[in-house]
């Protein structure tokens, strides 16, 4: 416990010292190092073009402490909210923001209809609110976006099937002892509406002012209980590191402008899916915490800009 609570003590320490220091900074032509006001999750207002954006993709459930197997789902999103685009220093480089609200279900028979002895089916249904962001290209009309997002979510779990119907029948079979313990974990998330967290990475491509095709993949956690203060020390620690990149990013499109969108689309979405990765055992890294239920699903969509 004592070295839980300094290491959410020194994380967040070293964050408001680089913040504080940078704002100490006399040459005034100099941007802050790091400023939490510069970082997304700090910045809500809506502007920009409104659009609609819908989503198809194939993910699969997970849960890191769980015998039995979940069957593949499909997805079946809507997005609504607000898209900026603007110059960067060169004119084929633009600098990209979005902020929206999103409703999807991701479902074992939006897959398929077929059934395999031994899997479980299930129904997830979710709203939230995400950004994404990031640097792209401008060719004439064309323009090719790489992203990175992030979104807070809330879910209602529907089991379809549970280890209990079918643990004698498994090839091997299981035990009853492991179909009452997975059962037991599965309750956890069943029938109640669960917070958690999303990031998202992929590639949007222009057509036109007003249609774009996307293509991504999502990472999603979807907490059992939330414990407010543990998630909140994971959340310094994560977006913290995630606002010092894109101090880091900033610098590099100063200097290198062609390099930004590659860049930023690498360092962001390799650090939020590292991050994901230590999440799947347990929920709010570093802390001590049980194991979450995750989703990783690969989607394709379209977007209408009014």
């Amino acid at each position: 416990m004592i070295r839980k609570i300094f290491l959410f003590i020194v994380s967040f320490s070293f964050l408001a010292y680089i913040n504080l220091s940078a704002q100490d900074e006399n040459d005034s032509t100099k941007e802050n190092w790091y400023d939490w006001n510069d970082n997304e999750w700090f910045e809500w207002e809506f502007h920009g073009k409104p659009f609609i954006e819908v989503n198809y993709g194939l993910g699969t459930p997970k849960h890191d402490k769980l015998i039995s197997k979940f069957a593949d789902v499909g997805l079946g999103e809507i997005k609504l909210g607000y898209a900026s685009r603007d110059s960067y220093w060169e004119d084929d480089i633009i600098e990209f923001s979005e902020k929206y609200l999103f409703a999807s279900r991701l479902a074992s028979d939006l897959k398929s209809t077929s059934t395999t002895l031994g899997i479980m089916n299930s129904s997830l249904q979710r709203v939230g609110f995400a950004k994404r962001k990031g640097y792209g290209y401008r060719i004439n009309t064309f323009r090719i976006l790489p992203y990175h997002g992030e979104g807070f979510v809330w879910s209602r779990l529907d089991m379809k099937n549970y280890p209990a119907q079918f643990f004698y029948r498994t090839n091997p079979p299981m035990s009853l002892s492991d179909a009452i313990r997975d059962t037991d974990i599965l309750n956890r998330f069943q029938d109640a509406v669960r917070f958690g967290t999303v990031f998202e990475g992929g590639v949007r491509f222009d057509l036109a002012s007003f249609i774009s095709l996307n293509a991504g993949f999502e990472a999603a956690v979807i907490f059992p209980r939330h414990m407010f203060w543990k998630q909140l020390g994971s959340m310094i620690i994560e977006e913290g590191a995630q606002g010092l990149l894109s101090r880091f990013i900033d610098e590099i499109a100063d200097s290198s402008p062609y390099a930004a969108p590659i860049v930023n689309f690498l360092l962001k979405n390799g650090f939020s899916y590292a991050f994901y990765s230590l999440k799947k055992e347990k929920m709010n890294w570093p802390f001590e915490t049980e194991a979450p239920l995750t989703y990783e699903t690969f989607k394709i969509g379209v977007t209408f800009t009014f």
